[in-house]
C-alpha cells in the first residue's frame, strides 16, 4: 500500500548557477530548480562554503506559501560538503533538538574574568534601554542617535542591540544590522533565546542586559526581534507581545524606557492604520510600567486620529503621552545613507512611521542627556 510522503516542510533539491552576493556568515545563491523561486540563502557557519555547482537540498516551504520568508529558499545541506569540523571553543546549543541545533560559546560561561557580573542582581543604573517591534526600526534609530551626539552633545556614543528570538533566529540574516556594522553605527550585538551570530551569545534577557550594559559598556541598547514579526490578526497573536515583558523588566532594574509606538498612515490594513493594535495591545494590556509616549508632531488631522485611538483604549489614565518633532530623523538617515524600508514603504511614502521613531528617540535623549 501507498502512502503519502507528507511533511511540515517542503524539500527541493537545486543546483548553484552563480553566486549573487555574499556577507559575514551569508551566502545568496542563484538556482537551477523546478521552483517559481530561484534564490536561495546558505549560512555558511552551519553549511560551509557554497560554490558554483554544487548541489543543495533547500527548504522551500516558505516561498510555496508565498509567506514573507518566501522571497529565498534556505540551504539546509550542500552535497559538495561531505563533512564539516567544529569551529574552537564553545559548548551550549542554540535552535536545541533539531537539525540545525548549532554550538555557541555563552557569555554567561565563557567570558573569562567578566564573568562576575552574571552573578550580580542586575542593574542597568539608569541605561536607555529603546524597545521597538520591528526590525526596520532599528536603523533608523541607531543614525539619529549618532546624529544627535555629534551635533549637540559633541561625542561619540555607543549602541548595543540585543536579538530576541521571536523571529529570525540567525543575525547574519540581517541585512540592516551588517550595514549598521560596517559604518560603526552599532557597536555591539548580543543574541539570545535560540537568536544566535552575536558579539556575544546569551541565555536570556536578564544576562543579555547585563552583557550590553557591564560587559560591553553601552550608553544605549536597542531591544528588538530580527527581521520576520508574525502576526494574525487577533489581539495577542504577535511575535512582538514579547517587548512587553522584556520592557517591564528592564523598568523595574533601573533601566530609562524609551517605547516606539508603530504608526503608519500609508497602510491599507485598517488594524495597523494610525497606532498599529500591536502597540494599543502592547501598551494597555502587557506593558505594566507607566510610560511616556512620544507621538510624532504631524498634521492636526493625524495627530486627532492618533488621540482618538489612544483615548478609546483608556491610555491617557496609564501613560504620558507627548508630542514630539521626529522629522529631524530624515537628517540622520540623510547624513548616513540609511535608506531603510518597512513593509516596502520608506521614508517617502511613509513619514509618520520614521518621525514615530525621531520623535520618541528625541523625547527620550531630552531626559537621557538633556541639552543645557
Amino acid at each position: 500500500m501507498m502512502t503519502n510522503n507528507y511533511a511540515m516542510l517542503e524539500i527541493h533539491a537545486g543546483k548553484v548557477v552563480k553566486i549573487l552576493s555574499q556577507r559575514s556568515g551569508f551566502t545568496e545563491v542563484l538556482l537551477d530548480i523546478d521552483h517559481i523561486v530561484k534564490k536561495a540563502v546558505n549560512y555558511d557557519h552551519i553549511t560551509g562554503k557554497v560554490s558554483e555547482g554544487d548541489w543543495l537540498i533547500l527548504n522551500t516551504t516558505a516561498a510555496s506559501l508565498s509567506l514573507g520568508t518566501g522571497g529565498y529558499h534556505f540551504v539546509m545541506a550542500n552535497y559538495t560538503n561531505k563533512r564539516l569540523s567544529l569551529s574552537p571553543g564553545g559548548h551550549g546549543m542554540k535552535i536545541r533538538y533539531t537539525p540545525s541545533q548549532v554550538k555557541v560559546s555563552y557569555a554567561e560561561e565563557e567570558l573569562g574574568h567578566e564573568r562576575h557580573v552574571f552573578s550580580k542582581p542586575l542593574n542597568l543604573s539608569g541605561k536607555l534601554i529603546c524597545f521597538g517591534e520591528l526590525h526596520s526600526m532599528i536603523p533608523p534609530l541607531c543614525a539619529y542617535f549618532h546624529y544627535y551626539y555629534k551635533k549637540y552633545i559633541r561625542k561619540k556614543v555607543k549602541i548595543g542591540y540585543i536579538m530576541t528570538d521571536h523571529a529570525a533566529l540567525p543575525l547574519a540574516f540581517s541585512k540592516n544590522v551588517a550595514n549598521l556594522k560596517k559604518q560603526n553605527l552599532l557597536d555591539s550585538v548580543i543574541t539570545t533565546g535560540n537568536a544566535f551570530g552575536g558579539d556575544l551569545e546569551c541565555v536570556n534577557i536578564y544576562t543579555a542586559l547585563q552583557a550590553a550594559a557591564i560587559v560591553k559598556k553601552c550608553d544605549i541598547i536597542i531591544v528588538s526581534m530580527g527581521p520576520g514579526i508574525t502576526g494574525t490578526g487577533t489581539r495577542y497573536g504577535f511575535s512582538g507581545l514579547e517587548l512587553g515583558f522584556y520592557l517591564d523588566l528592564a523598568y523595574r532594574h533601573g533601566g530609562q524606557i524609551c517605547f516606539i509606538p508603530r504608526i503608519s498612515f500609508a497602510e491599507t490594513r485598517f488594524r495597523h492604520y494610525g497606532i498599529s493594535h500591536h502597540s494599543i495591545t502592547l501598551l494597555k494590556d502587557i506593558i505594566q510600567s507607566p510610560l511616556c509616549i512620544a507621538l510624532p508632531n504631524i498634521s492636526m488631522q493625524k495627530v486627532k486620529l492618533l488621540y482618538k485611538q489612544l483615548r478609546i483604549n483608556n491610555l491617557f489614565s496609564k501613560h504620558r503621552i507627548c508630542i514630539k518633532d521626529g522629522s529631524e530623523i530624515r537628517d540622520a538617515m540623510r547624513y548616513y545613507g540609511i535608506s531603510v524600508t518597512s513593509m516596502n514603504r520608506g521614508i517617502a511614502e511613509d513619514p509618520a512611521f520614521f518621525y514615530s521613531i525621531g520623535a520618541s528617540a528625541r523625547k527620550a535623549l531630552s531626559v537621557f542627556c538633556p541639552l543645557h
